[in-house]
């Protein structure tokens, strides 16, 4: 359950994403761009980006003007807000959206059952034009949704669902389908639409579709298209296949997919750009006419549920395989390079840089069906091929705890209660800043966590060193614990109220650390304030800003006290005291657990 600074940072969040979709939409389209002192247009301009955002993140729609073309949200829709038609799953899905004015409302209101009773869902599907009293369908309905649905030669195959965007949870099953005339319905209540539309786009791995379908290329090839090895890891059977496939599909597949195919990577999409190896990749593919990128690069790895290869694909020369949700492994500096030449291809619609180049694929996968008994074991194994795919790679070691269990927790619980975002490895929420929907005070470093984790334990001496040798997995799972994670958010909080008091001019003209008011708290002590905030504000009620606020004003008192302490002494030196070594030392640990900070 959330904390309602959590629940207000998730919808303040939701708010930017959604704002950034309407403005997508042209200048003269005054239903996403109301007026300026419009509430009721900007809540209705809102609830149909909802749509839009729903479109996206489910289905991977990334243009406006696409996802547009399914809102049928206006006077008589029939109350219908959207509509989609995934031909690939079999699927119509039927919208309704509604948006709130508060992150309480957003939360806490339901939805009347006035708005499933105006949904003339089983009049739509079975062609009627018109209300049953007379009013017509507008043309998104009639000109869209029915045509779209008569254009199918197999429509009986099709599953009809109905979609609610909003909080419906409080009708029983039996209540929403009497309200829907019997159709299946799938809810998208607060909770969700923040785990599955927002956090996706935030993030980059909104494209969903579970089946990867790369095309081969068999002029190159002697006998079979691939090599195949069956191998038993633990409790789990894997069978490898490896294959060349086209530079060219690599770089789609990267293109589209980004974040949503790099989850197991110790990298993110982004955070690829930084490495000098994309140049040297880059120059083997654009400087050769011929086939050498086959011989000089490594491959690449990819982990997916299942496996099928086709010759059968009625296109001469040409075989194709399908993956089920496909992870990349290792080589994503390869893919992420392969994907921007593709971005620059599809810019310049010229595609002859990958002509006849080819890279090494290795595909490893699960046999046997997913059971809820062997998921967490493949998972565990898909992570353990990555750590050991990138030991040749210089990776971090903070990089290749991305994806330790604890890690995972952490992020998950630092979203669903406080609204913040862990970065587990480098770059995974750059998107989200780059595009405006993350304040940059709602990221967590975790080199920040870890050292503020540190503090709440009061341990500030051992974070005048480094921090990397904490990331052994080891140390890690003992350092992190989930229970704490209220004092770990409550302490990061107070680290940044410290940051901001750092860069706000001081008082005192050259006292860049506010010596003259708060000691060296902001200089050396800056964990050691953090330690005694986490460790006593919440305890008396005290807001982070609060809390910080008291023990700054405390902290001329405690450093006097502490420089008098006969246990302190070897830090004294005539009238002079050595707090850099002090704040090392190993009696600052006692000393801010002994001193009465009033709260």
């Amino acid at each position: 359950m959330g904390t309602s600074i959590g629940e207000n940072r998730l919808y303040d969040t939701l708010c930017r994403v959604l704002d950034s979709l309407r403005a997508e939409a042209p200048a003269s389209n005054a239903i996403y761009n109301p007026r300026p002192c419009t509430p009721e247009a900007l809540i209705l301009a809102r609830s149909r980006a909802l749509l839009h955002l729903f479109l996206k993140a489910r289905f991977g729609i990334v243009r406006f003007a696409e996802r547009e073309r399914f809102v049928t949200d206006g006077r008589f829709d029939g109350g219908v807000d959207a509509y989609y038609i995934d031909q690939k799953n079999k699927f119509i899905y039927i919208l309704q959206s509604k948006f709130r004015a508060t992150a309480a409302n957003f939360v806490g209101k339901k939805m009347d059952p006035y708005d499933l009773l105006k949904m003339d869902v089983s009049r739509i599907l079975k062609g009627e034009n018109c209300h049953e009293n007379g009013d017509p369908y507008n043309e998104k309905i009639t000109k869209g949704l029915q045509r779209d649905i008569r254009k199918l030669t197999d429509v009986a195959s099709y599953t009809n669902q109905v979609v609610l965007l909003g909080n419906s949870k409080h009708f029983t099953n039996a209540q929403l389908k009497r309200l829907v005339e019997g159709f299946k319905v799938e809810q998208f209540p607060h909770d969700r639409t923040y785990h599955e539309l927002l956090l996706p786009v935030i993030n980059g791995t909104y494209f969903t579709d579970p089946n990867l379908t790369i095309e081969i290329n068999l002029a190159n090839l002697k006998r079979d298209t691939h090599l195949e090895y069956e191998v038993k890891a633990s409790t789990l059977k894997t069978n490898t296949k490896l294959l060349f496939v086209p530079t060219r599909e690599i770089g789609r597949i990267m293109h589209v997919y980004k974040n949503t195919i790099l989850k197991f990577n110790p990298r993110s999409f982004l955070e690829l750009k930084h490495n000098p190896v994309n140049q040297e990749i880059e120059t083997s593919i654009r400087n050769t006419r011929g086939n050498e990128f086959a011989l000089f690069n490594n491959g690449i790895t990819i982990v997916a549920e299942s496996t099928s290869i086709s010759t059968n694909t009625a296109k001469q020369g040409t075989a194709q395989i399908i993956l089920r949700n496909p992870q990349l492994v290792n080589g994503a500096q390869t893919a992420y390079t392969l994907a921007r030449i593709y971005e620059d291809c599809v810019s310049s619609k010229n595609f002859e840089v990958f002509r006849g180049k080819e890279v090494l694929m290795r595909v490893i996968n699960f046999l046997g069906p997913v059971k809820p008994q062997n998921q967490d074991a493949r998972i565990r194994l898909m992570g353990e091929i990555s750590k050991a795919s990138n030991s040749q790679t210089k990776v971090e070691e903070s990089d290749r705890r991305s994806n330790d269990p604890v890690q995972i927790r952490i992020q998950t619980e630092f979203f669903e209660k406080y609204g913040l975002y862990y970065e587990r490895k480098r770059g995974e929420f750059a998107d989200g800043l780059h595009h405006g929907y993350l304040l940059p005070d709602q990221l967590i470093n975790r080199e920040r966590l870890v050292r503020v984790s540190l503090a709440c334990s009061y341990d500030v001496s051992q974070l005048r060193s480094g921090i990397s040798k904490f990331f052994d997995e080891a140390r890690l799972a003992s350092l992190l614990k989930t229970k704490d994670l209220s004092k770990y958010a409550y302490g990061y909080e107070v680290l940044q109220g410290l940051d901001k008091k750092r860069k706000s001019k001081p008082r005192t003209k050259g006292d860049r650390y506010y010596t003259s008011q708060f000691g060296q708290a902001l200089r050396y002590g800056q964990y050691a304030v953090v330690a005694v905030c986490a460790n006593r504000g919440p305890a008396k009620g005290k807001k982070e800003s609060q809390a910080l606020e008291a023990a700054l004003k405390q902290w001329t008192a405690f450093e006097a006290w502490a420089e008098a302490q006969p246990s302190n002494s070897a830090y004294k030196s005539g009238a002079s005291f050595d707090y850099v070594g002090y704040y090392k030392g190993a009696t600052i640990k006692g000393d801010l657990q002994k001193y009465s900070f009033i709260f």
